[in-house]
């Protein structure tokens, strides 16, 4: 009775412990199955030929290599949320991502608009593509205002440095004298110590600005000029000038962030980890380049070479505008350790990577 007894006790044990481990296996797969849906909100308009297709490709490679398990909606210019709304928009989660530009927000974001200052980039637009993850990691001030909106880093565009295209020569520094010029406030503020007008016109406004005569000349990049069509009613194009950056980054709800089991969060950080390499071989897509220089040669542009010694008059200016930006901050020396970080980061990237990112090809 007894031996009876165990073994149907032993059976029932059995069934029981065979049932739970069913269902723990059944909630395991569950969750490794769950879906995450994110809304990114982005400024730029779908047909821009520059922003849109980085974007769309940050998504769908992370919808790729999460296998489907991180789903993300694209919404663009006003649909979600306005270009100088997104940091309240990805705080409140009326957005998981954004893309934001600090340029258009200098009250909100001080210290990430820091990576607009002229002449503070490294050389290589990949370099500089690797300083921007470890300004989030590492520097105080970065991190500390990206926690004010309740986010993380999570990648960046960038396009090469910031050179000149209009409808007046500039061969050195003197041609600056009367030109009135679109350009970025600080990097405004170093041309108009050479005589020239710097007007703040945005980008969406640069072919009617020059086109009209309410400006001249128009910095941005070489690429750029071309996707906004300002090269089709433009004389001249200097280049070597890399006078600095005006990065996107886009930027990942803490909360959306936190729901993420680790293997998705590891994901996402391959793409990020991949962006240096993929905005290098995207900057330079051949086809993109030919559509330009085709441009330049039907209409007849010439394109000057800017002296390095030239250059390095405009360069020579910089640490004047970049004190004058760290006094228009609300913290004068939160804004100088931003500062100082950045600019040792840059030198141990460039010393670490002086020939780039190793990595993917663009596609």
């Amino acid at each position: 009775m007894r031996r009876r007894y165990l073994k149907m006790f032993g059976i029932i044990f059995a069934l029981v412990a065979f049932s739970s481990l069913g269902t723990s296996l059944s909630n395991g797969a569950a969750a490794e199955k769950k879906v995450f849906y994110w809304k990114f909100s982005s400024h730029s308009a779908p047909g821009n030929k520059m922003l849109a297709p980085c974007q769309i490709w940050w998504c769908e490679q992370i919808e790729k290599r999460s296998e489907g398990q991180i789903k993300i909606k694209m919404y663009w210019v006003d649909e979600l949320c306005g270009p100088k709304e997104m940091m309240m928009a990805v705080k409140s989660r009326l957005a998981d991502v954004v893309g934001q530009v600090p340029g258009y927000t200098p009250g909100e974001t001080p210290i990430w608009n820091a990576t607009y200052l002229p002449f503070l980039w490294a050389p290589r637009l990949d370099q500089t593509m690797m300083i921007y993850p470890r300004l989030a990691r590492e520097s105080k001030p970065f991190i500390d205002e990206m926690n004010k909106f309740n986010c993380i880093y999570a990648g960046a565009y960038e396009h090469e440095g910031y050179n000149i295209i209009g409808k007046k020569p500039v061969r050195t520094v003197n041609d600056f004298k009367g030109l009135r010029i679109r350009a970025m406030t600080d990097l405004g503020e170093i041309l108009k110590q050479f005589g020239a007008v710097p007007m703040l016109v945005p980008v969406t406004e640069m072919y009617s600005a020059l086109d009209t005569g309410i400006v001249e000349a128009l910095c941005h990049a070489r690429l750029t000029f071309h996707s906004y069509k300002v090269d089709e009613i433009s004389k001249y194009m200097t280049v070597d000038m890399n006078m600095g950056a005006a990065p996107t980054f886009y930027f990942i709800n803490k909360d959306a962030w936190n729901e993420l089991p680790d293997h998705l969060k590891k994901v996402v950080q391959s793409v990020v980890d991949d962006l240096p390499a993929f905005m290098w071989d995207f900057q330079r897509f051949p086809e993109r380049h030919a559509e330009a220089d085709r441009v330049i040669k039907e209409k007849s542009i010439e394109v000057i070479r800017f002296p390095k010694a030239e250059r390095d008059k405009l360069a020579a200016k910089a640490d004047s505008v970049w004190e004058t930006w760290a006094k228009r901050t609300a913290n004068y020396e939160n804004a100088k350790t931003a500062l100082a970080d950045y600019i040792r980061i840059r030198d141990e990237v460039i010393g670490e990577y002086p020939q780039g990112a190793l990595g993917i090809q663009y596609k």
